[in-house]
């Protein structure tokens, strides 16, 4: 049976001067519990049984006892019956969000009362790097010295309330001293007012509902990798996930009951780290899909926004590999979503983009036998024996490869550099269920025409490992993941298959190619497809453009320590008119949402592609007060951001709709 504790709420029409419970007794840590009821692990619609932390919820009956109780001000922390008002009635009531020294900003008691509601989980938002800053009251030298040490690793940024990996769009508001511009000074600018540490599912309902009846804005923040910053935002409350770690095995004959899979999976909180579920799931002679990055959230903006890996041209996006998840809505219920609950939003949640749907706090995820993994490293460049024109025909030979490559499974990462003479690296080619003598078979004839060109490549390694985690560990030291940075920019395209069935578009799609190279003076790129999946429900909201792709290709914009704001937008511009070429080369494509420009032409097609009119009618009917916002998220174009300069959009601002 549920156990309750007491909770409490608040009163939207006037806030009380002071919180009480019954007789007037001053509402403290000491007399209110946390608002959570107990329900039972295995009550779950999806049938898998609750993680320890889903099972402690915000429910009505909570809302009730607290009421009865008599605490003020209870109101905002209620659920909004979403009968009560029609769509449009609450997308017509949206005025700007309330914003620190507003009139209507909730004043410190208010949020002392939010605090004693989630067991002391809420924390008021300061910079990281304040201690760097002698009109912080947090100003420390050996602090300080210490937070620069570890300020540009990903574990460091993670760790903390307000990190993120990269801070240029969110306006480089505090870093430390050494690492920005000359003379900087420090503000919480783009970064949320409070933040919630959530540790279990109540907290998260409760920080909804608060925000929602009180027209705060609410991000949510699992590891802070997103490249356009959807994980900070400037007067808001954020939920930050990352505590949500749980992994469990459901075992190799696991049957799940609303999509008929049979087979070995993984149930994961939505904060854990790839490294670890990867090591969990070879400890037990499995693979599963997921992205090159060590300490990326699984369960956060990447299987959200679609979620590539060495493992797609096998089996499918990582988005194809959900078969349920658990997650809070916007209007502050807890709901099992799979193909037989919320089906809509089961399609939304699975590559419709983060920040966008609700808060997910658990996923369970099909696993793969475990299987050899080779790789090959090589490289060559314009030198005084290969001309320029010899070289980016190399380059093309490598590129007509592509399709070949994709359909044997492989996962190609390699970059172009021309920023003095031109570099091709291949870094590496990754090849499933290969060991060398057979990758070494497979990349003969390519060696054979690169050969006959006059390119010989001397500098070829191939490398054998068990598996994806031996893989990651041995091609991709920790020490070359970064974080906290706000140096560059970057842009994408999703090259498609078509492209290289046709030689003219393969010409043109190569010369366009080289043109940006040579003028942006680098590129990165994936060779790769989504591969189909007759085991896993590939019926989801991934970029359709991902289906025909055998070509992620990224271009950059770079700048120095003291660029200015205004140098940066037009460093951005600049970006935008290099990939100009590469959206001529492939009309009808589109580009990879997590890892794109946030000033793309026509976003919403080269984001989401067909789908994007049927997710924003979802986004209305299950967000229809804008709760969660973010740049480039559906419905993110009926908002805006005061205060911004052209190309280089940050979270410093008022969020207002159009």
């Amino acid at each position: 049976m549920a156990r309750l504790a007491l909770v409490a709420a608040l009163s939207l029409a006037s806030l009380a001067l002071a919180q009480t419970i019954q007789n007037g007794t001053e509402a403290t840590e000491e007399n209110v519990a946390p608002a959570v009821e107990i329900v039972d692990t295995d009550s779950a619609s999806s049938g898998v049984d609750y993680f320890s932390y889903e099972s402690s919820q915000l429910t009505a009956e909570v809302i009730t006892n607290l009421t009865n109780y008599n605490l003020s001000d209870v109101a905002l922390f209620n659920f909004t019956d979403t009968d009560v008002e029609t769509t449009a009635e609450k997308r017509s009531g949206r005025v700007c969000k309330t914003y620190p020294g507003d009139e209507d900003w909730p004043p410190r008691l208010i949020w002392n009362l939010l605090n004693i509601l989630l067991g002391g989980a809420l924390i008021e938002g300061v910079p990281t790097a304040a201690p760097c800053y002698s009109d912080w009251p947090q100003y420390n030298e050996t602090t300080c010295a210490s937070i620069t040490s570890q300020w540009e690793t990903p574990s460091y940024q993670l760790s903390q309330p307000l990190g993120i990996q990269y801070y240029v769009f969110e306006g480089v508001s505090c870093l430390p001293p050494s690492l920005t511009r000359t003379g900087a000074n420090c503000s919480l600018g783009g970064m949320p007012s409070y933040v919630v540490k959530a540790t279990n599912v109540a907290q998260i309902q409760l920080a909804v509902n608060f925000a929602r009846n009180l027209n705060l804005r609410l991000i949510v923040k699992n590891k802070g990798h997103d490249f356009k910053a959807k994980s900070s935002g400037g007067g808001a409350l954020s939920i930050w996930t990352n505590a949500l770690r749980g992994i469990q095995y459901l075992g190799s004959e696991y049957t799940h009951a609303a999509s008929g899979y049979k087979g070995p999976a993984f149930k994961i909180g939505s904060g854990v780290e790839a490294l670890a579920i990867y090591t969990a799931a070879d400890n037990l002679g499995l693979h599963i899909v997921g992205g090159n990055t060590r300490t990326v959230g699984i369960g956060g903006g990447y299987i959200a926004g679609g979620g590539h890996s060495p493992l797609l041209s096998k089996y499918g996006m990582a988005a194809d590999q959900v078969l349920s998840m658990e997650v809070v809505l916007p209007n502050g219920r807890f709901v099992s979503v799979d193909e037989s609950n919320y089906p809509d939003l089961f399609f939304a949640l699975r590559g419709g983009g983060g920040s966008t749907w609700g808060i997910v706090t658990s996923l369970v995820i099909r696993a793969y036998p475990k299987t050899p993994v080779s790789t090959l490293s090589y490289s060559f460049a314009v030198s005084d024996n290969i001309s320029t024109e010899v070289f980016w025909d190399g380059v093309n030979t490598v590129f007509s490869k592509f399709p070949e490559y994709a359909d044997a499974g492989m996962y190609s990462y390699f970059s172009i550099s021309c920023v003095s003479a031109c570099t091709f690296s291949m870094a590496p080619q990754w090849a499933n269920d290969l060991v060398a003598t057979g990758l070494k078979n497979l990349s003969a004839p390519l060696f054979d025409e690169l050969s006959n060109l006059g390119i010989n490549v001397t500098d070829a390694v191939y490398t054998d490992f068990t598996g994806v985690l031996g893989a990651i560990n041995g091609t991709w030291a920790a020490s070359t993941e970064t974080g906290g940075v706000w140096n560059f920019n970057t842009a994408s395209r999703l090259f498609p298959r078509s492209n290289w069935e046709n030689s003219a578009l393969l010409a043109a799609q190569n010369a366009a190619i080289r043109s940006s190279v040579e003028a942006a003076g680098m590129m990165l790129g994936y060779n790769m497809k989504a591969a189909t999946n007759p085991t896993v429900n590939q019926t989801n909201a991934v970029n359709p453009a991902w289906r025909e792709t055998v070509m992620h290709a990224l271009l950059g914009a770079s700048w120095s320590q003291e660029t200015t704001p205004k140098e940066i937008a037009a460093a951005n511009k600049k970006l935008v008119a290099n990939m100009q070429p590469w959206r001529d080369a492939s009309p009808n494509a589109g580009a990879y949402l997590n890892e794109a420009d946030i000033n793309e032409p026509n976003w919403q097609q080269a984001f989401y592609g067909s789908n994007y009119d049927y997710l924003y009618e979802l986004k209305q009917k299950y967000d229809p007060w804008g709760l969660m916002w973010a740049p480039t998220a559906v419905g993110s174009e009926d908002w805006n951001m005061t205060g911004q300069i052209a190309y280089y959009p940050t979270q410093n601002g008022r969020l207002c709709p159009v």
